[in-house]
């Protein structure tokens, strides 16, 4: 849990009466999202995993968006810390490693598919979970490839957030098509990453 996050919210609705209440709604609503999705999720539902009353909840938080905004918000602390004085091959792999390991048994991974799943249904709700939790990350991968392009490691002429697509794109394809069976195998962050470095290596 992120306290800082849990802070902050608590700063813009007013002091929690229990800062282990608070942990605890937000951890009980991350676990029913990751569980069930958010069709299932309500107050009511939250209240009885966290083992708090209902009227807990709304002194936080005036509603379940504005609950689940806030639990998502936590998740922004898992973006990977990239290695500084290595080559740009050396850091996505890093980045795919990451997505490779945390996916899909961790709580991060679980919640995941089943967001991807509402992305049509509940579009206000899938936007929060795209700007607390994917945007981060890719920001941070857009920074690589923005100081690559630089510094000529790859070409300056492809569209940066392409490039961060297509890096990430088909270890998340492998991670939710395999679900249940495990994580990619080793060197599996390699090979795609040289793959695609070979097509964007500025000659």
């Amino acid at each position: 849990m992120n306290p800082s996050v849990l802070a902050a919210a608590a700063q813009r609705r007013g002091r929690p009466r229990s800062p282990e209440a608070d942990a605890a709604i937000v951890d009980a609503t991350l676990e029913l999202i990751a569980d069930e999705g958010l069709t299932a999720l309500s107050v009511e539902s939250v209240a009885a995993r966290a083992g708090v009353g209902k009227t807990t909840i709304y002194r936080r938080w005036a509603s379940k968006e504005a609950l689940v905004e806030d639990a998502l918000a936590t998740l922004a602390a898992d973006v990977p810390v990239l290695p500084e004085a290595v080559g740009v091959r050396d850091r996505l792999v890093a980045v795919l490693e990451h997505i490779r390991c945390k996916s899909p048994e961790t709580r991060v991974g679980r919640i995941m598919p089943r967001m991807l799943s509402h992305a049509t249904t509940q579009p206000e709700l899938f936007r929060l979970y795209y700007d607390q939790v994917l945007r981060p990350r890719r920001a941070r991968i857009r920074q690589l490839v923005d100081d690559a392009q630089a510094s000529g490691e790859i070409r300056a002429d492809v569209d940066p957030e392409l490039v961060v697509t297509m890096v990430t794109a088909p270890m998340l394809y492998l991670n939710l098509m395999q679900a249940g069976c495990g994580a990619p195998g080793p060197g599996t962050s390699e090979v795609i990453v040289d793959a695609l470095l070979e097509g964007l290596r500025a000659d």
